[in-house]
């Protein structure tokens, strides 16, 4: 959801260095981004900053993810595993 004035949660996750890997938000709803660093505790609350300026809130019901209260998109954070590093990060339409 974008906000006139405001960035989209697009131009938030380019800014910060993530690479738009798959979009499928025509098709279903749904973007993925790859950034090639783990993801620190410093990264988690720059994101926490910036999705909050746009109106997103923590999910504490799910770990890693933040929700928009009134659209229902959500952000999910995906660590990468124990062989790899970097994360991923999808965001997503509201479920209907």
């Amino acid at each position: 959801m974008r906000v006139a004035g405001r960035p989209s949660i697009h131009d938030i996750l380019i800014e910060q260095g993530y690479k738009l890997i798959d979009d499928g938000w025509e098709r279903n709803g749904r973007r993925t981004y790859l950034r090639d660093e783990n993801a620190s505790g410093e990264q988690i609350r720059i994101l926490k900053k910036h999705f909050e300026n746009i109106g997103l809130k923590k999910d504490y019901e799910n770990l890693w993810s933040f929700v928009h209260p009134d659209s229902g998109e959500i952000v999910e954070l995906e660590p990468g595993g124990p062989e790899t590093s970097g994360h991923f990060l999808h965001h997503a339409r509201a479920f209907e």
